[in-house]
């Protein structure tokens, strides 16, 4: 037994009081004369006996009495298995990642949690130490409250977009009681749903720490979330029919035959559709529109649902081009118009012309697609460019002249991890009998999958030498492992293109197929800078600028509607500059259109979506969670039960105390005492 009060002890030396009056109490008595004092001798005799039994019971009681009142003072307990030290440290945490926004029954999960939270701390003793842990993990709370602050930041907890993996929560709180609790009693309380999605236990260490959790149940199981979108085709344009596809998923039982989704483009309804979602299963669909104009196009597609509403909105963004900048490059002007007259078609191409040796750098400003055509000599000069202009997302097609200098050639297309070009080959005519159309480059292009397509004829050409090391991507070729033309992307976006032959009727009559004009069109459709259709909050991302920032005027990521106006990090990348979304994850916490700024000249729309890992309702069962925790060595686990009145049953948690049975015997024993001077009479 253990004594929350121990100084309270020194009170047992009141013992002495009521012994030293018992032993001094000299009573004064009467002499009386009688003639015969044999009876009254042996009546004496008989009083005495009395008196002195009468005296020692009270004395006992009276001893007893004081004994247990100062026990009761110094609160005796005896501790639990688990909390062996009288003093403790604890760390409490408060899952509020949206899976939390289910119903249950005092309201959504959050409030109830935070209710049964509450009701623990209260619990607590005055002094006791306690660190409070969100899915958010905010830096602020990574402290030790007392039992007055802490019941006020949980009265603060809100709903959150981070969906923080549990093991992160077990360990940092660990490492915080450590570092605190040397020689106290460690005591961690888990407050959350426990989903399957965010709590893989499988590196769990094994840990000294008593563990209490409590699971709330949601009155509705399952969920019916839209879980991502994307476009058919990656070139949307004026006047043309774009379409939007989705996929829905149905996290329950139950099946859906008319679940209603719109879209919305710019403010402007776009249409609906009804789909039908089977019982756990998911729905890919699409839904059709156009546009009138260019411009940043800001879509949002939505449903509506009766659990977990976070995910009911998906939010996205795009541009629409006027025209695409194109940068032809020859050399010699005797060099065939191929790609003039082709881009000539159409006036959203707007193409310049330039010899090789008059490039400079300003050339290529603005420029989406730049094209070496029939190239003999790679300056260093021009390597040097074409390799700022990947870095910045550009398209670069590299076709070599009928001279190529193989040297410079394959320098430059060695240090891009490409395919190098071999002597030329004039052995005969070949056919190019391989055509990748199932490529993502040509969706959208043919309603069906050409097969009858006049295939072009190469006379001569520079064979290909490709390597498993390599990194590319044929579109063309003799055979599937032989290919004519590939085309390869860069980290920043940008891509490579390369073909095996000069345009020149001496070796090949490919610009003269049908497939040539499709394949080079889409590849300036293509080419015009693509951001992230969408980005998810807590999962990062990057933007790359077209133009370097400027210092005096840094770039701003703002919403006024939701009162945000963040500096996010721009790091330097050679020649072009990347904005990092990952160190703006505690900063962003509502879903919807973000104005990225400059606030002078440049200015572009983004769109951020809540992560879906919390969609997926599905909890660890209690029985479970129990054994995961003690096979991973948490000898001490144990759920949170509620009394009669949906109140935590604290005293399962607590050390057995005996103060009130000490309090009750002390005034048991003074009823006795008094019971013994009231009613037993002596002579």
């Amino acid at each position: 037994m253990n004594f929350v009060y121990p100084n309270f002890l020194w009170a047992l030396l009141l013992l002495a009081i009521p012994v030293i009056i018992h032993l001094f109490n000299f009573r004064r008595y009467q002499t009386v004369y009688f003639s015969k004092v044999d009876l009254l001798n042996e009546a004496i005799e008989d009083s005495k006996s009395g008196n002195k039994l009468k005296h020692l019971l009270i004395l006992f009681s009276r001893l007893l009495a004081i004994a247990a009142l100062v026990f009761a003072f110094a609160q005796p307990f005896i501790p639990t298995a688990d909390n062996i030290n009288t003093e403790t440290v604890s760390s409490i945490f408060i899952d509020n990642s949206f899976s939390m926004q289910a119903q249950g029954q005092d309201g959504d999960l959050l409030n109830e949690v935070k209710n049964k939270a509450i009701d623990l701390v209260a619990s607590f003793e005055e002094n006791e130490k306690i660190v409070l842990l969100t899915s958010e993990l905010l830096a602020k709370d990574q402290r030790f409250y007392t039992k007055s602050e802490i019941t006020e930041r949980i009265k603060e907890i809100k709903l959150s977009p981070a969906a923080t993996p549990l093991l992160n929560i077990l360990n940092i709180s660990n490492d915080l009681l450590n570092k605190s609790a040397e020689n106290q009693q460690k005591r961690l309380f888990l407050f959350s749903d426990f989903q399957t999605s965010t709590s893989d236990l499988s590196k769990l260490s094994p840990s000294n720490t008593s563990l209490y959790f409590y699971q709330p149940e949601a009155e509705i199981q399952g969920n019916i979330f839209i879980d991502s979108i994307w476009f058919e085709s990656p070139v949307q344009s004026i006047n043309l029919p774009i379409t939007l596809a989705f996929r829905i998923k149905n996290i329950s039982n139950k099946p859906l035959d008319n679940l209603t989704l719109t879209i919305n483009i710019n403010g402007k309804d776009k249409g609906v559709k009804t789909v039908k979602v089977g019982a756990n299963s998911f729905v890919e669909e699409t839904i059709n529109y156009n546009h009138l104009t260019a411009g940043i196009k800001k879509g949002e597609i939505k449903i509506k649902t009766n659990q977990l509403f976070f995910d009911d909105q998906f939010y996205f963004t795009y541009t629409i081009q006027n025209q695409t900048n194109i940068l032809i490059v020859n050399e010699g002007e005797n060099n065939p118009q191929t790609f003039e007259k082709l881009y000539a078609v159409n006036p959203f191409y707007q193409h310049t012309s330039i010899q090789i040796g008059q490039l400079k750098q300003s050339d290529f400003e603005d420029k989406a697609l730049v094209i070496f055509n029939n190239i003999n000599d790679l300056t260093s000069g021009a390597v040097f460019l074409i390799n700022e202009n990947l870095k910045k997302g550009a398209t670069v097609v590299m076709i070599p002249g009928a001279k190529a200098n193989l040297k410079a050639w394959n320098s430059f297309l060695t240090t891009q991890n490409q395919p190098t070009l071999r002597s030329q080959s004039t052995g005969g005519v070949r056919t190019l009998n391989y055509f990748n159309d199932k490529d993502p480059l040509f969706t959208g292009v043919f309603e069906k999958s050409p097969k009858n397509y006049a295939k072009a004829s190469i006379k001569s050409y520079f064979p290909l030498l490709v390597n498993s090391n390599q990194n590319f991507i044929s579109l063309f070729g003799f055979n599937e492992n032989n290919p004519f033309l590939t085309y390869s992307k860069t980290k920043n976006g940008g891509r490579l293109f390369l073909q095996a032959a000069p345009l020149l009727a001496d070796f090949s009559n490919f610009d003269k197929q049908a497939l040539f004009a499709a394949t080079f069109l889409r590849i300036a459709e293509t080419a015009t800078f693509k951001k992230d259709l969408f980005y998810t909050i807590g999962k990062g991302g990057a933007y790359l600028l077209k133009e370097k920032s400027k210092e005096k005027s840094p770039i701003h990521l703002i919403n006024p509607l939701f009162k945000t106006d963040l500096i996010p990090p721009i790091v330097n990348e050679s020649n072009s500059q990347i904005v990092l979304f990952d160190q703006l994850n505690g900063e962003l916490k509502q879903a919807g259109f973000y104005e990225l700024t400059d606030q002078i000249s440049f200015k572009d729309a983004l769109a951020f979506n809540f992560d879906r890992t919390e969609s997926i309702i599905e909890s660890i069962p209690k029985v479970e969670l129990i054994g995961i925790f003690k096979d991973a060595g948490w000898n001490q686990v144990q759920e949170l039960l509620l009394n009669q009145k949906g109140k935590i049953e604290i005293e399962n948690i607590k050390p057995k105390a005996y103060w009130r049975l000490f309090l009750f015997l002390a005034l048991l024993f003074l009823a006795i005492e008094i019971a013994l001077i009231k009613f037993w009479k002596t002579t």
